[in-house]
């Protein structure tokens, strides 16, 4: 396991019993600094819905969205590029979000923070996918070596996570 998220697990690990809006910001903060994004975020996915229940996000991208309204639940079929982790079962990577074309690219709403790079994932429970987790605006482009990192964060610290939910 990489040296990085070897140290935000434990930390984490260490923080379990931290109420949950503090462990989610930590969570977002160790997302980022393992991948060296500026932004990241976490959606629970319901599979029996097809719904995004979105669950944290980066103080980074909260603070430069000036969205006025933020909606928390997203279906599936009205998700842009981010839900495509989960339709593709699969990471995810856009290195070049202005120049990209594909279907699914909707760009985004008025006030939104402006992503230039983008990388989410699906992270699976038993073979399910459970959540959704997207990190963004990373100087180097991303890589499946970034997927890993998260998807080892992640399946370390999910029951955690779960049991807060």
């Amino acid at each position: 396991m990489n040296v990085k998220v070897q140290n935000a697990v434990e930390a984490i690990q260490k923080a379990s019993n931290t109420p949950l809006e503090q462990f989610k910001d930590m969570l977002c903060n160790y997302l980022c600094l393992i991948t060296d994004s500026t932004l990241s975020y976490f959606a629970k996915w319901d599979q029996a819905h097809q719904i995004l229940t979105m669950i944290g996000w980066s103080k980074s991208a909260m603070i430069n969205c000036s969205m006025i309204d933020k909606p928390i639940v997203y279906k599936l079929i009205e998700t842009g590029l981010w839900g495509d982790a989960i339709r593709e079962k699969k990471p995810v990577i856009t290195n070049d979000y202005k120049n990209l074309v594909k279907p699914t690219k909707k760009g985004y709403p008025k006030g939104h923070i402006n992503v230039k790079k983008h990388m989410n994932l699906p992270i699976r429970e038993n073979g399910k996918p459970v959540l959704i987790v997207g990190v963004g605006n990373k100087i180097a482009d991303y890589n499946l070596d970034d997927a890993k990192k998260i998807e080892e964060l992640m399946n370390q610290v999910w029951p955690i996570l779960k049991s807060k939910l």
